[in-house]
């Protein structure tokens, strides 16, 4: 990922390691390698071995996946060397196998073995796509063919990013999920409102949201002046929101605007 060393794998393939050896593809084999800090969430894992001037992948930051896209995954399955895998992204935005709103994966097609896990997965221009992973599809014991994910580039750099600067991720947490509810007021349960936002589910008895006064079925008008539209993207303001500070909600509830103030408190992730 860098020329000074960095590179990105998964967590699952250097957890509980007694050692972790890295090989380069010109033979060069290196021992004394750096474990720089993990993210379960995102299963990636940040290493750093001491060497300069390495080649480094190539990026392109204004790159979006799209449904159809052709992918290669480049892996050494079943330690076999290094092999590539053809397909097209299937699906983008897939969070829900890891039951997790801060982990946003890609499904494709292109095959994912074991020895794959945290290899390039790149575009038919050599980009980096993002990072394979076949723990997501064992974790869920998901025993279907042609279906396989990995973490897209824009979240795996800036979780790099954050294991750079702290050594781990810190992410803010409030406590609930929601639904949207749209111009029409409808929602998934079809109850009508006059307004538009996220209705609150599933709040955490002891969380911050709850601490602070926000109640189930309430809805979301704006968060920090900001208009709520999709879910998805609150939940990821959060989770980028530095824990200890206070977020503005503004509510709907009985008829009435109310706003409430809420400070953020850090998520805790499970190892």
């Amino acid at each position: 990922m860098s020329q000074d060393g960095y590179i990105l794998t998964n967590y699952h393939v250097v957890n509980n390691a007694d050692q972790i050896m890295v090989i380069l593809t010109d033979g060069r084999r290196f021992f004394d390698v750096q474990l720089i800090g993990f993210d379960t969430i995102t299963d990636l894992a940040l290493l750093k071995i001491n060497a300069d001037h390495l080649p480094v992948i190539p990026v392109n930051d204004s790159y979006v996946s799209n449904v159809g896209d052709v992918v290669l995954a480049i892996g050494n399955p079943l330690n076999l060397g290094q092999t590539i895998t053809q397909g097209i992204i299937s699906a983008t935005g897939k969070q829900k196998i890891t039951d997790s709103p801060y982990n946003n994966l890609l499904q494709m097609d292109a095959a994912i073995n074991v020895g794959n896990s945290g290899g390039a997965l790149v575009n038919s221009n050599g980009d980096l796509v993002g990072i394979t992973s076949a723990q997501f599809k064992t974790r869920e014991n998901l025993n279907i063919q042609g279906i396989f994910f990995a973490v897209p580039y824009s979240l795996a750099k800036k979780v790099m990013g954050k294991l750079i600067r702290h050594g781990r991720v810190v992410r803010g947490y409030l406590g609930f999920e929601g639904t949207a509810v749209d111009s029409t007021g409808k929602e998934v349960n079809d109850s009508l409102t006059p307004v538009t936002g996220m209705r609150i589910t599933n709040l955490d008895p002891l969380g911050p949201a709850w601490q602070a006064g926000i109640e189930e079925q309430d809805i979301v008008i704006k968060i920090a002046g900001l208009s709520v539209a999709n879910p998805q993207k609150v939940l990821e303001k959060i989770g980028n929101t530095e824990p200890g500070k206070e977020i503005e909600f503004e509510l709907y509830r009985d008829g009435k605007i109310e706003k409430i103030m809420v400070v953020v408190a850090e998520l805790e992730t499970k190892l």
